[in-house]
């Protein structure tokens, strides 16, 4: 079994979003001419996940990502949080710079951001390949689901995120009856 990996490296400035990236998982696997197979696509982070959805219509996104913010409440100490913030707001305990791990200056509290990760989104997907291509229902697609974007305005620095596409390619499917 041979194993292909795509990393993709972008800075994540937008605080929430969701962008489709089915092409580039597309491409990638044409790329190595994977006919049978799966890919895994994997966040390296806690606060941006994956999603397989619906991700053509931009009003279905639009209703997500209100009601991401809306049903898990934002620190009222955040960044996030201004005198227009139209969500309900909330003490969480986390802090970033609480965390014996961080090795950056970072000011911010993102427990919602991560509390919305596991609600909304995946650390990895698993995607089958067959024929040369990913078998997708008719309406999925793959998107990244940001919850903590930075601009890098003030003490905050830009998010540097990293999307890993492990491509497996298996010798052949046995279908089972």
């Amino acid at each position: 079994m041979k194993t292909f990996l795509k990393e993709l490296k972008f800075d994540s400035t937008v605080n929430t979003y969701i962008k489709n990236i089915t092409d580039i998982v597309r491409k990638a696997v044409k790329q190595v001419r994977v006919n049978q197979g799966f890919v895994i696509i994997s966040s390296k982070h806690t606060t941006l996940g994956i999603i397989v959805h619906e991700i053509a219509e931009p009003n279905l996104l639009e209703d997500i990502l209100q009601h991401s913010l809306a049903s898990v409440h934002e620190d009222k100490r955040s960044t996030r949080v201004h005198k227009d913030y139209k969500h309900p707001t909330k003490d969480y305990k986390h802090r970033c710079q609480d965390n014996p791990y961080c090795d950056e200056i970072d000011e911010d509290y993102n427990a919602a951001a991560h509390i919305r990760a596991l609600t909304f989104s995946h650390s990895s997907v698993i995607i089958p390949i067959r024929d040369g291509k990913l078998d997708l229902g008719k309406y999925q697609e793959v998107a990244i689901f940001e919850f903590d974007g930075r601009d890098g305005k003030g003490k905050n620095p830009v998010r540097k995120r990293t999307i890993q596409i492990w491509i497996n390619q298996t010798d052949e499917i046995q279908i089972i009856k």
